[in-house]
């Protein structure tokens, strides 16, 4: 029985091969796309989730939108805190690293407690990992850096300088951390030694340190009990600095996908590429439908000869099912092969490194199969009841009310093209405000000049070493300024402060104030413009103590000038005994600057201090002439290895800081544009087979009008019009939840575009032109037939 059917199959499957290429083509797209899809969404649900702890480990953040921390709070929770089992802290930091052949700086390097290895499962190839990180200089390094730095050579035991001041060995090697990991990690020092490599107090105070601390909780204990105990472990600290720390727990597993402190919006981003896999294998499904029942009329008299015979509707089901399996295996096939050549493109596009091994485990493959079933039958069960539901006395006469149906359309197959377009429509529209938007973010007048600013990171050089640089950059020739501060525009970094209290708004409890160390040359090298008041001049004694303003400070303190007034915040002085009391430094407003953007446009202008520099700040920013940026490049470059010989270059141009900042948003919607065109692909497929469909069962029709005199621009007329009907109701169901979607993905920027009414116009023009590109061979074949011939087809 088997074999008779699959002679059968096969036989149709020759006598057919459009039919089935477009079957085969948009269910390898489908499943291609699907495919792609759930690796990515695989991969972004098990960020961190390889940790055999995962479960039991939060992230303690002490400052609202911040991920760092002060370094003695671990040791605090460990011994203040029952519920947690143990804790780890890691410190980042950004030295040069240098062997004998090699130096460089790496970004990649963290200080961690040797308690790190008890929570994060971080295998070592080489090494103890009781003891690696024990050794007070020891040092544990990735496979890569380790092929870095000792290319063919064991490891253990060798030597790197860190700032050229200080030695560290080797004491183990560790395991590439996967691509899903929050933390990209290279380099694992002591952080016991990190006060003394770093040279700031980095492990013994709770406030500062910029550590991120991780607690394991005890087996059974919960998120929600520690933190109630909150309030009162801050009361008993008696620190006048508790009032602008935020405490909260953050599971390691929801920290990239549901906090902005890694990667901003990817659990968003999960849930749309879950929804749009769904869609286009649904959409290959119904295509699969479409084509099927189009072809339904020359599959007519061999059902109703079998049917004749003997066969009945269940054996005649099974034999239509089983062609969907086949065409469905194909395609698959198709797709094991597709797949690899387009994963590598893929990667590049969305900025990861995927692979098919996770998918390999018994729950995963166990849904990729039902998966697979659930498809066969959506696509399969309805194609192969309408097949096997002929009636065979009729089609065997030639009569089309043989077939369910009769001679009309069936409205389901109306509705799954109205459906497909839908979603490709609701595609279009989402790819054309991602692009708008991000057009916007790139166009946007910040408030800054971006345009032809180096930025170099000075690192740990003297103050007295980093000012001479900057006087000897500032004449060199083609450049026009330049300027040494805390942070870059763009960057998002600032410095957290707290505010005097008696300068707090009225009513105002949260003291918490940004604050950013400038020079003179600031606002000059990045074009922000003075509105009030004067710049300030280090060649004045009491400008150390003034400060700048921007305007959204300006009316935070409900200010409408800045006569006489003074501002505040505080810095800390030490004891003997490692207590600290607050010291208020308090100077005068001197001018205000206008609003800027220094982080990025999902975030409001935030009140703004500036202050001036102390010397010790790490950026020197310097704008270059216009035309001569690789000239002065090269000036610029000799300056530097004959100030620092023993320091590698290290630079990067303004703007790349502000491409970095938006991009993930550009790689979501890169990925995002390539799906939607595969959806309306498919969705074309699927109005090709309506096409055929209707062009097959108006045959007689169209005879009979041409005989009437009708002209070929009638006939196309009249086999477009209902497809183009189609397409319009499909663009007034899309347009609304298109809008809907898209205004609650812009929400997340407080500066946006709006979305405009000529974006669901050129989505429509393209459905339009689409689908009369995909129909126009099909009528244009009908419309053309010999009217003769036509009258004799039925």
């Amino acid at each position: 029985m088997l074999q008779n059917y699959f002679k059968i199959i096969l036989r149709n499957l020759w006598r057919n091969p459009l039919y089935a290429g477009l079957n085969v083509v948009g269910l390898t797209l489908g499943l291609t796309c699907g495919l792609l899809i759930v690796v990515y969404v695989v991969d972004e649900l098990n960020y961190d989730r390889f940790h055999t702890k995962a479960d039991r480990i939060m992230l303690l953040q002490q400052f609202e939108e911040s991920g760092v921390s002060g370094g003695k709070l671990a040791t605090d929770f460990k011994e203040k805190f029952a519920q947690v089992e143990q804790v780890a802290r890691l410190k980042q930091a950004v030295p040069l690293l240098g062997s004998t052949a090699l130096a460089s700086f790496e970004e990649n390097f963290f200080f961690a407690d040797s308690t790190a290895f008890e929570l994060f499962t971080v295998p070592l190839l080489l090494g103890n990992p009781k003891t690696a990180l024990v050794e007070r200089y020891g040092l544990v390094l990735s496979e890569a850096m380790a092929q870095k730095y000792f290319p063919k050579q064991n490891p253990l035991g060798q030597t790197l300088r860190y700032n050229n001041k200080h030695t560290l060995r080797v004491t183990g090697v560790m395991r590439n951390l996967p691509g899903n990991s929050h933390h990209k990690i290279d380099f694992l020092a002591n952080y016991a030694n990190a006060n003394e490599l770093m040279g700031w107090d980095v492990t013994t105070n709770l406030w500062a340190g910029s550590t991120w601390t991780y607690l394991l909780l005890s087996p059974g204990a919960s998120q929600a009990g520690i933190e109630a105990q909150f309030p009162a472990y801050l009361k008993s600290l008696n620190d006048p600095n508790v009032g602008v720390w935020k405490l909260k727990l953050i599971p390691l597993t929801d920290l990239y996908l549901r906090t902005s402190l890694v990667a901003p919006n990817r659990l968003m981003y999960v849930t749309i590429f879950s929804v749009i896999a769904l869609l286009i294998l649904v959409m290959a499904a119904f295509n699969y439908v479409n084509l099927a029942t189009a072809v339904a009329t020359q599959r007519a008299r061999e059902v109703g000869v079998r049917k004749a015979l003997g066969s009945t509707s269940w054996q005649m089901w099974g034999q239509f099912f089983l062609e969907t399996i086949l065409l469905i295996v194909v395609a698959l096939i198709l797709t094991a092969l597709l797949v690899p050549t387009v994963l590598p493109a893929f990667n590049e596009l969305a900025d990861k490194d995927l692979n098919f091994n996770d998918l390999f485990t018994t729950s995963r493959m166990a849904g990729l199969l039902l998966g697979l079933t659930v498809l066969c039958f959506l696509a399969g069960g309805y194609p192969a009841f309408v097949l096997s539901s002929f009636r065979p006395a009729a089609v065997l006469k030639g009569s089309l009310s043989g077939l369910p149906g009769g001679t009309r359309t069936p409205r389901l197959r109306q509705a799954l093209v109205v459906g497909q377009f839908a979603v490709s429509i609701v595609m279009i529209v989402a790819t054309l405000v991602v692009s708008s938007q991000l057009r916007y973010v790139q166009t946007k007048n910040l408030g800054y000049q971006r345009e032809q600013v180096l930025v170099m990171n000075l690192h740990d050089a003297s103050p007295e070493a980093k000012l001479r640089f900057k006087q000897e950059v500032q004449r060199l020739s083609g450049v026009v300024s330049a300027t040494q501060s805390y942070s870059v525009p763009g960057s998002g970094s600032l410095r957290g402060e707290k505010l005097v209290a008696d300068y707090a708004p009225k009513g105002v409890t949260d003291l918490s104030i940004s604050l950013q160390s400038i020079d003179e040359n600031y606002l000059e090298t990045f074009g922000i413009k003075l509105v009030k008041g004067r710049n300030l001049d280090p060649n004045r004694p009491a400008d150390s103590k003034g400060f700048l303003i921007n305007e959204a400070a300006l009316r935070y303190f409900g200010w409408g000038n800045i006569e006489g007034k003074m501002l505040g915040y505080y810095t800390f002085e030490y004891d003997p005994a490692g207590g600290y009391r607050e010291v208020p430094q308090r100077g005068p407003v001197l001018g205000v600057v206008t609003d800027y953007h220094q982080k990025n446009l999902k975030s409001t202008i935030p009140p703004l201090l500036f202050s001036l520099v102390d010397g010790s700040e790490n950026h020197l920013s310097v704008k270059l002439e216009a035309g001569t940026v690789p000239a002065s490049m090269e000036q610029v470059e000799r300056l530097w290895k004959a100030t620092f010989p023993a320091t590698p270059f290290d630079y990067e141009f303004l703007d790349d800081f502000f491409k970095r900042t938006y991009q993930a948003d550009r790689q979501a919607g890169q990925v995002f544009g390539l799906f939607a065109l595969v959806a309306t692909l498919i969705s074309s497929l699927g109005l090709f087979g309506l096409g055929t469909f209707a062009a097959e069962r108006r045959t007689k029709e169209i005879g009979v009008r041409k005989v009437m005199g009708a002209s070929l621009i009638n006939i196309l007329t009249l086999l477009s019009l209902d497809f183009l009907r189609l397409i319009v109701i499909a663009l007034l169901i899309a347009s609304p939840i298109a809008w809907y979607a898209m205004n609650q993905w812009l929400q997340d920027f407080a500066y946006k575009t709006d979305i405009q009414w000529w974006i669901f116009v050129v989505a429509g023009i393209v459905a339009v032109g689409i689908a009369l590109l995909t129909v126009s061979y099909q009528s244009l074949k009908a419309a053309l037939m010999n009217p003769v011939k036509s009258l004799r087809s039925e």
